[in-house]
């Protein structure tokens, strides 16, 4: 999409929120460079946010914090949680707009990739990274039509994951979360996303939306193709539902299943056809236990596997990482 068409689509959708956020955006201009305000902002927030959940990376992002404040003078520090509101109250309103118009009949109507909008009205795409993020109309269709296998797996085991390996934004992992939705599931339990971009902006930009969103989510500032990760961010609603601990709890799930479906049949078969009185009388006399006067029958030693010992198999099958999501999961759940 063309900053111009990026302008008219933003004229068309924006509401008195994102308007007023452009507008603060554009009071830097007389001093600073507005790729550099954007960058900054959405730093700052994500910083902000982060550090009220992530206390393990509370020092680093804090040191930080401070010293993208020391760029501005008193009276532009006070213009960032302003933008930061108004970018709030513009999800706020999407999010109530959306669930009204599902009670209306009316699908997909409602979220939005704000920031990405947001950063091409601004015309920072173009002017200084050569970068243009999705319409949000055409990241929504493609969830539509890609999602249904994920909606049913959601809603028989509980929830499902979401891998973007070049999120941008956000826009693509807002728009599954609109479909989720529009499929009568609450995307804020029946879905988690791992998120990954090379760009720390488009870091930060989707880690602040989906924040505000509470959705679920790990977002990595790494290289999907070369496997690198540098950093991580967990969203508020990551750590405050326990994701960490679903999530290693459902890769020990999928590993054990994999594990037992490997097994080979005929091992399952001989033991199912095994006869019931040959396992008893197979005891030895070292089965035989004293007590008093009465021989007791230890119960057989069967070579079976106990579901304890599966489960540990399963823990150390888990695979050596070869995608980056699988590098993303060893480095922040184990």
């Amino acid at each position: 999409m063309s900053n111009k068409s990026a302008q008219r689509k933003f004229n068309q959708t924006a509401d008195d929120h994102q308007r007023n956020l452009v507008s603060l955006i554009k009071e830097f201009s007389y001093g600073h460079h507005l790729d550099t305000v954007f960058r900054d902002f959405v730093e700052l927030a994500a910083l902000a946010i982060s550090n009220s959940v992530d206390r393990a990376q509370f020092e680093v992002r804090e040191k930080r914090y401070l010293e993208i404040v020391g760029k501005y003078k008193p009276e532009e520090v006070e213009r960032f949680p302003k933008m930061l509101g108004e970018l709030t109250l513009s999800f706020e309103r999407r999010v109530e707009g959306m669930r009204e118009a599902l009670e209306g009949g009316v699908r997909g109507s409602g979220l939005t990739d704000v920031l990405g909008q947001t950063y091409m009205t601004l015309e920072l795409g173009n002017a200084r990274s050569g970068q243009f993020f999705t319409p949000y109309h055409v990241s929504y269709l493609m969830a539509s039509m890609i999602i249904g296998g994920t909606i049913d797996s959601a809603r028989t085991r509980g929830f499902e994951r979401v891998h973007e390996p070049a999120c941008g934004a956000g826009g693509m992992v807002i728009a599954t979360a609109a479909a989720f939705h529009d499929a009568g599931l609450n995307y804020q339990q029946a879905m988690h996303a791992t998120c990954i971009d090379i760009d720390p902006c488009c870091v930060h930009m989707t880690y602040l939306q989906l924040s505000l969103l509470h959705i679920p989510a790990i977002v990595v500032h790494g290289n999907a193709l070369t496997m690198e990760v540098w950093g991580h961010w967990f969203t508020p609603a990551h750590v405050l539902g326990g994701w960490s601990h679903r999530l290693r709890a459902r890769k020990a799930e999928d590993a054990m299943r994999e594990l037992i479906g490997s097994a080979p049949a005929a091992a399952e078969a001989d033991v199912a056809a095994e006869p019931v009185e040959a396992t008893q009388s197979s005891a030895s006399d070292a089965d035989m236990v004293e007590h008093g006067d009465v021989a007791v029958l230890e119960e057989a030693r069967v070579d079976t596997v106990g579901i304890a010992d599966l489960f540990d198999d399963a823990i150390a099958a888990l695979p050596v990482p070869h995608t980056v999501f699988d590098r993303v999961d060893q480095l922040t759940l184990f």
